[in-house]
């Protein structure tokens, strides 16, 4: 087995290091190594990562209601909060599935109008998709100390996975829909950008590129 070290592997799948610290910090690659300080990656590893397709987003929303775009929650880490409905806020792969949905169902800032609107919140780590929620529809508020209104969504945990290497959902119980929606997004790449843990992609299909036109003699 050929390792790499952690800047290798950044270069080599285009991640930056952070990015790849936090998915190992989170236990979705198990067959990382130390060497003393160093974290080491099979390059077979580091190879799968590079090969993780885009989530297909276009698969999953209700084109006939005009909605084009996919609420995506952004996650770190799981860690620990002292609070009455929740012992974790983020996520990590040992995480127990009953944790592991109210660290991700909220709370959260935004337009929960917006947010619950397809249904579906996948959520990623590290430009991945490690969790899907569905069934969003019903959310609950809060005003804190400072003034934030935050929500928390009803909502079922349909699938999320233990290793990027190769990605398998966890939830074997559950609807058909909530399958089919896990397999298109669960170990899929899914980039966003935002100012907050909610952002929001675009959903609609890539068109294919447009082949060069061959001039008529």
């Amino acid at each position: 087995m050929n390792l790499i070290t952690l800047p290798q592997a950044a270069a080599h799948t285009g991640l930056s290091r952070s990015a790849l610290s936090t998915i190992m910090k989170a236990g979705l690659l198990p067959m990382v190594v130390r060497h003393g300080r160093t974290r080491l990656i099979p390059t077979d590893v580091a190879q799968q990562l590079k090969a993780r397709p885009a989530a297909a987003l276009h698969h999953l929303l209700p084109t006939a209601a005009g909605i084009d775009t996919m609420p995506v929650l952004r996650v770190d880490v799981a860690k620990p909060v002292h609070e009455e409905d929740r012992p974790f806020i983020g996520f990590h792969a040992d995480l127990s599935p009953e944790d592991l949905l109210e660290a991700l169902r909220g709370w959260w800032t935004g337009k929960p109008e917006k947010i619950s609107q397809t249904g579906i919140l996948p959520v990623t780590l590290g430009g991945f998709v490690v969790a899907v929620l569905t069934g969003l529809g019903d959310w609950e508020s809060k005003r804190t100390d400072t003034g934030v209104i935050r929500h928390r969504f009803d909502a079922n945990l349909a699938g999320y996975i233990s290793d990027l290497d190769t990605p398998v959902n966890l939830i074997t119980t559950g609807t058909a829909d909530d399958r089919r929606i896990s397999e298109v997004l669960l170990g899929k790449h899914l980039e966003s950008n935002s100012g907050g843990p909610i952002a929001y992609v675009s959903a609609r299909p890539v068109p294919p590129p447009e082949l060069p036109q061959t001039a008529v003699r």
